[in-house]
């Protein structure tokens, strides 16, 4: 086994707002590439992005809501080619089944009450849910592991995300080093795969989209009812209706 090899990496995307309310997205997720290998067949992406820049595309990186559907389409056969070279983690929470206390903040500044939603307690919740998720079967044998997350991790998130991930792995893996990276998604081939992946997840569930969750499906690893793991799936109690 190579060097390489031993070294588990962990590429993190998230998708859905903090808005709790009928506006807002209807579901928050977070999703996870884990590979052993982060380089094999990423080539052809780098052959993607200057194939479209000689056809005169001007493509700095893929980025799935933004990218053509004739670029997702390329970006989507190029995970499937893929093999079993990765796996892919995902966790959901439906919004409306999120009790306030997850999301808001109340507490008395000069004798005025503040009310604030950060969303940060749901948060904290999924970050748990979904190393536990990862880590089942997958720490054997691993030597190193590598958390590189995506440009959307910033201010409060970006804290409770590292916060999460350093006492998780401290805790349960104290003999196997680690290091966590925040990267700029548009540096990273691998953050990119993972943005397009979370998206897949994303669309299926918001608007019951399931062309691109097809094609990754069997990378997706289930664990309730053949789908991914949905928080808040046993809950009956909803706060508001979506429109």
């Amino acid at each position: 086994m190579s060097e390489q090899s031993k070294t588990l990496f962990l590429f993190i995307d998230e998708s859905g707002n903090f808005d709790f309310s009928p506006k807002g997205t209807k579901f928050f997720s977070l999703t996870c590439l884990v590979t052993n290998d982060p380089i094999t067949k990423r080539d052809e992406l780098v052959k993607l992005r200057y194939d479209l820049l000689t056809e005169g595309v001007d493509h700095e990186y893929f980025h799935a809501t933004e990218d053509a559907q004739k670029i997702r389409d390329k970006v989507y056969a190029i995970l499937s080619s893929m093999g079993e070279s990765y796996k892919i983690y995902s966790v959901i929470a439906q919004k409306n089944k999120t009790h306030s206390s997850l999301y808001k903040e109340v507490y008395y500044k000069k004798d005025k009450l503040i009310e604030r939603v950060t969303g940060i307690g749901l948060y904290q919740q999924l970050c748990k849910t979904l190393l536990k998720y990862i880590f089942v079967g997958n720490g054997t044998g691993v030597q190193k592991i590598v958390v590189v997350l995506g440009s959307l991790f910033v201010g409060d998130k970006k804290k409770v995300i590292l916060g999460t991930l350093k006492r998780y792995l401290k805790t349960n893996f104290e003999n196997i080093p680690f290091e966590i990276f925040c990267h700029q998604t548009c540096s990273d081939l691998n953050c990119q795969l993972a943005d397009y992946c979370c998206w897949a997840v994303a669309v299926k569930w918001e608007r019951g989209e399931i062309r691109p969750y097809n094609v990754i499906q069997n990378r997706i690893v289930n664990r309730v009812d053949g789908t991914e793991f949905e928080i808040f799936r046993k809950g009956t109690t909803t706060y508001y209706e979506y429109k």
